[in-house]
């Protein structure tokens, strides 16, 4: 026999040597490496049938070992090496063969007192096949690297001799594989495929097929229940069978079309345990479908002949980005035209119908889901004709092409030579109703329809149309005072015993007031249809009225809510029958914040709470600072039928200065989510560019708000370097940097100052070093621009903390270029009078 070392051969403790030479371990598990073991190869695995994995080609299914006992029963003779390795993996490379497209043998046995459970654990690089006893535990045709114990499987080693093949293949690089036994521990049946796999034959057909050793049943695993699921419908199982033993069952499924679907089991063990597991397979003969190639397409979008203007813009919006990726023209042809394979259907109308049958009914026209499929080459796309179908077109976009529109101005549209699929089924829906992103770009109408922001202020022409909310502070502007105190002073605020108007309220038990209001809303309501939600709300400051009938509602209801909920109830009740599908809304702001201990809103009144007070360096859960705004919005949750949330992302005394707070922006919003909120109105920067890092902001916001369980680090990664380039790595860098100056005792609220400790020195400093690099590395003029608009927080950073400084190392004329070149009017919420005062401090630390 030959011998090959790499160290003195010296048997380890638990090893045992034959007048063979075979490798002996003891059956009680270790947790030690199998270091020893007899080898035998290399044997031909050629590439091109490796890649097919053709099990009646493939070297992986050939039995090499057939003029040698068999891979079933080994012999072991002069064709065998033995092999020690120095390390807890079998390098084959070092030991064999260091070719590509190669398979070797492993042989060792187990000497085991008893019967027992353990597993046995592999690593592999690449392929494996096990046998254990003659029986195949693990069939693994796959091209990885090799990780210790990656796979796990429950084995019963019988009491005596138990022997131990493995067939390991060889790609490309590295080649090598690890073996041991770990003691049997269930947790280790939880992994997906360990004791199960769906094996598909060459027309498609799936079969469950049991992996795990025989010997496993009956003493280990008792039985399992099945259940198949669409991954188009994971609520539903489409099929189900009880497995007791047997080692195949065939997935009784149509397999005339292909189709993914996720096998769900239910295992029991024989001490009743359960375990689940999950496992994906496909059933039928996969088709690729070519959608274009090479800057040709041999497919037509169709659309409705009827089809309301949204979805003939979503249309023109699919063929212009198609256009763009591919190079391709797609043709629009309407429904009436007959029903070829290959078409991309939009909308719900006949085409579609034809496909999916004509019982099934057209979702309603507001509904905002959608979804998007195959049906052989054709793909179908749709939702609710006014934006359901519009966000399903830029999903599709989005997903299968990888487009972005970051910005009203930015957007990157990846090209491709050509785009190929076999099983599209994607489906969404709203995760809130009303979706309000209030960044002065974001009222982009074009920007706001792609990216799925539904809801507005103020009403604008928007393909799909708004949910919009017709003002705000609005006691004032349906009874100016200008207009009715000088004649009734008693429809204004009693204050210390005297009707005042100047930065009052109405007095709301007033009944003359109640019928103005009710008329000028109904006026409003009917000369601006538009809007989903009509404010009756206080206005934007205190000095509730204090007259006795007011107070006496306050007192009862232990809230000053309890007036404007006792007076806003009764509008609401008034406009009902005129107008059943809109709604009156009131704030529940600062000091009407606190919800009423009685009166309940009706149930076409709108709660708009507002979280102004709150700190936004952590979540509001998490904050004790905001234990009293989570006892309100709880309170409001429990009595009002619609909650409204008006929440604030940005420091309104300083637009432009770092405001660390994205990490709580997806747990308030999931917060308000679980509470009800029908809508959600985030106010940032509204009235000019140049908010801080307000282009990654409003992009990550308008994905929350559609998606509150969105993945927010592959979003604003995403963002990162679609919108910056190479610059990208850096401007993380110090986006990370800001928001790891937070710290538990820290808190930051909508005024934060320049001089707060958050802002050391030493950040300034690395943070400047950073933005050096980032502009450095910019792609193009372009992109070091969007680098230095989002490098200007700091520079106002700069001059706020160090004006004279800043005159002399030129930062101030860098922060002034910059917002002259971009347009930016707005350094805080007060506009003008804050950038007149910002300027005229730095001019006078010029002339210092």
């Amino acid at each position: 026999m030959k011998k090959i070392y790499l160290l003195h051969l010296m048997l380890i403790t638990f090893a045992l040597s034959t007048a063979a030479g075979t490798p002996i371990y003891d059956g009680e598990p270790s947790s030690t490496y199998f270091r020893s073991w007899l080898l035998c190869g290399p044997f031909p695995n050629p590439q091109e049938t490796y890649e097919k994995l053709d099990r009646n080609q493939s070297g992986f299914y050939i039995d090499y070992l057939k003029n040698h006992g068999g891979e079933i029963n080994p012999r072991i003779d002069d064709d065998w090496i033995e092999y020690e390795s120095d390390s807890n993996a079998i390098y084959l490379d070092q030991a064999v063969s260091q070719d590509p497209f190669v398979l070797a043998y492993a042989y060792c046995e187990i000497q085991s007192s008893s019967e027992r459970p353990c597993i046995l654990a592999l690593g592999s690089n690449d392929g494996a096949r096990v046998w254990l006893n003659g029986e195949e535990i693990l069939d693994l045709p796959v091209s990885r690297g090799l990780r210790l114990d990656d796979d796990t499987i429950p084995v019963v080693l019988r009491k005596g001799r138990n022997t131990l093949l493995l067939k390991i293949a060889e790609t490309e690089n590295i080649w090598a594989f690890s073996c041991r036994l770990l003691p049997y521990d269930k947790k280790y049946l939880n992994k997906d495929q360990t004791l199960f796999r769906v094996i598909n034959d060459k027309e498609g057909n799936a079969t469950l097929r049991f992996t795990g050793s025989e010997a496993l049943i009956g003493k280990i695993v008792k039985e399992a229940q099945i259940e198949a699921f669409s991954t188009r419908d994971l609520d539903m199982p489409i099929w189900k069978k009880k497995w007791t033993g047997t080692k195949e069952i065939p997935i009784e499924i149509e397999s005339n079309t292909y189709g993914e679907y996720n096998l769900q089991l239910t295992v029991t063990m024989i001490d009743s345990t359960e375990h689940q597991l999950s496992i994906p397979f496909s059933i039928g003969r996969r088709i690729d479908y070519t959608l274009f190639q090479n800057g040709a397409t041999d497919y037509s979008i169709i659309i409705g002949e009827d089809a309301p203007e949204s979805e003939q813009w979503a249309v023109k919006e699919l063929q212009r980005w198609l256009k763009e990726i591919s190079g391709a023209e797609f043709p629009i042809r309407n429904d009436s035209t007959p029903r070829q394979s290959k078409e991309i259907i939009v909308g719900f109308n006949s085409h579609t119908k034809e496909i999916l049958g004509n019982e099934t009914t057209a979702p309603a026209d507001m509904d905002e889901s959608f979804q998007y499929f195959n049906t052989g080459a054709s793909i179908v796309i749709y939702g609710g004709c006014l934006r359901g179908t519009i966000y399903g077109v830029m999903s599709f976009l989005e997903n299968e092409f990888g487009c972005r529109w970051y910005t009203p101005s930015v957007s990157v549209i990846p090209k491709r030579d050509s785009y190929s699929y076999h099983d599209l089924h994607h489906t969404e829906s709203p995760g809130i109703r009303v979706r309000n992103d209030f960044y002065y770009e974001a009222f982009e109408p074009i920007w706001a329809a792609r990216n799925r922001v539904n809801g507005a202020m103020n009403y604008r022409e928007q393909p799909g149309g708004l949910e919009c909310y017709w003002a705000v502070h609005t006691f004032y502007p349906l009874m100016p005072p200008s207009e009715f105190f000088d004649e009734h002073p008693e429809y204004y605020s009693l204050i210390d015993g005297k009707r005042v108007h100047n930065r009052a309220q109405l007095c709301l038990t007033n009944p003359d007031v109640l019928r103005i209001i009710t008329e000028r809303i109904k006026k409003r309501m009917r000369e601006s249809p538009e809007y989903l939600i009509y404010s009756v709300s206080q206005n934007d400051w205190a000095n509730p009225c204090q007259c006795p009938r007011c107070q006496a509602i306050a007192k009862r209801e232990e809230s000053e809510s309890g007036p404007v909920i006792w007076f806003v109830n009764q509008v609401a009740e008034a406009v009902e029958k005129e107008f059943p599908d809109k709604f009156i809304g009131t704030l529940a702001y600062q000091y009407t914040r606190k919800p009423c201990k009685t009166l309940r809103p009706r149930k076409n009144v709108v709660i708009r709470l507002c979280s102004i007070e709150c700190c936004f360096a952590h979540d509001f859960i998490h904050c004790p600072e905001n234990e009293s705004f989570v006892k309100d919005i709880q309170g409001w949750a429990a009595i009002a039928p619609h909650l409204y949330i008006w929440d604030y992302v940005v420091n309104f005394s300083h637009y432009v200065m770092p405001y660390p707070n994205f990490r709580v922006l997806q747990p308030n919003l999931q917060f308000f989510r679980k509470y009800n909120a029908i809508g959600i109105m985030e106010q940032a920067a509204y009235q000019s560019r140049g908010g801080e890092f307000a282009e990654l902001r409003m992009y990550l916001l308008a994905k929350l708000l559609w998606n509150p369980d969105c993945d927010t680090e592959a979003v604003i990664d995403d963002f990162m370097y679609g919108y910056y380039g190479r610059s990208g790595q850096y401007i993380r860098q110090y986006f990370d940097l800001l928001h790891n100056q937070l710290t538990p005792d820290t808190h930051i609220h909508l005024g934060l100052q320049p001089d707060d400790p958050l802002f050391s020195e030493e950040f300034i400093h690395q943070a400047d070093l950073i933005f050096d690099k980032a502009e450095i590395v910019a792609n193009n003029e372009d992109i070091k621009k969007r680098v230095e608009v989002a490098r200007l927080p700091l520079l106002y950073l700069k001059c706020k903390r160090f004006p004279n400084e800043s005159i002399r190392d030129l930062t101030y004329k860098k922060f002034t270029e910059i917002t002259q070149r971009e347009g930016i009017t707005h350094y805080a919420e007060s506009g003008k009078t804050h950038r007149e005062a910002f300027h005229a401090e730095m001019k006078r630390a010029a002339q210092e």
